[in-house]
């Protein structure tokens, strides 16, 4: 019962990468739990950790690259990341939790455009990056949400 509940709460964890915050990270406490109960062996554990650094190294890419194809400059990247968590956060308590969602790729989408139209003066080109940015952050959240599931679905499997 207990290994269930921990279930449950890497579970929680990882939806936190939905805010983005490091939920898959944080959530590796607890295979480390397993491991040091016996429930799951050292390669099972290397392969969730593997698992979970190839989501943070996907969401980064995916971020980074969208927006450096359509030409965003490199502080684009890291004002769209910072708008992210921010908006994240203060727009979770709207829509039950929804408005976290909502206020991370809003967040990337403002961030990206503020900076580049700081940098630019162009409007359209500002969107355009903007867009990317935002296209670029949802992919990568929903690669590394999966990605998270699926070391809860495996650590399942492993222990029971």
């Amino acid at each position: 019962m207990l290994f269930f509940l921990l279930l449950i709460l890497q579970l929680l964890l990882v939806v936190l990468n939905l805010v983005g915050l490091p939920g898959n990270i944080v959530s590796l406490i607890f295979p480390l739990i397993y491991f040091f109960s016996s429930k799951i062996n050292f390669w099972q554990l290397l392969f969730l950790i593997c698992l979970i650094a190839a989501g943070e190294v996907i969401e980064f890419l995916l971020g980074y690259y969208t927006g450096k194809k359509v030409g965003a400059v490199k502080g684009s990247f890291f004002v769209s990341v910072i708008f992210s968590i921010v908006l994240g956060i203060v727009m979770a308590p709207l829509f039950f939790g929804v408005g976290a969602i909502i206020g991370t790729f809003l967040g990337a989408f403002i961030g990206t455009f503020l900076y580049e139209y700081l940098v630019t003066r162009d409007k359209n080109l500002a969107f355009e990056r903007g867009v990317a940015s935002f296209k670029g952050r949802f992919m990568g959240t929903f690669l590394k949400v999966s990605i998270g599931i699926s070391t809860v679905i495996l650590s399942g499997f492993y222990i029971f």
